[in-house]
């Protein structure tokens, strides 16, 4: 593929979450209580802009994900995660960040 089509490609590490009710988010748990960590990445078509670790995106099965982390990837190694489908202008409370930081650095 020539240089010209490609383009900047991060991968983004991530925790589902869900409205709480009270206009606020939480963590997204499944049957047995554990929240999970996921991978996405950025696709030709994503919408929006990475602002930062908090940052909330909606996934392509419009799954609302917090992002806890996010690196450089090589255009080459793109296939090997999913693709989101856009970067929303919300951002996570400070307590859920550091809820989803801890999930990380656990497992």
């Amino acid at each position: 593929m020539a240089k010209k089509n490609q383009y900047p490609v991060t991968r983004y590490t991530g925790v589902p979450v869900e409205n709480d009710g009270n206009g606020g988010y939480q963590l997204k748990r499944d049957a047995s209580g554990a929240a999970k960590i996921h991978v996405w990445r950025t696709g030709k078509h994503t919408r929006g802009k990475y602002t930062g670790i908090g940052q909330l995106m909606l996934t392509e099965n419009n799954l609302l994900v917090m992002i806890v982390a996010a690196e450089p990837m090589a255009f080459k190694d793109r296939h090997q995660e999913v693709p989101l489908q856009r970067f929303l202008t919300t951002t996570a409370t400070p307590g859920l960040v550091e809820q989803g930081r801890t999930l990380l650095e656990e497992g």
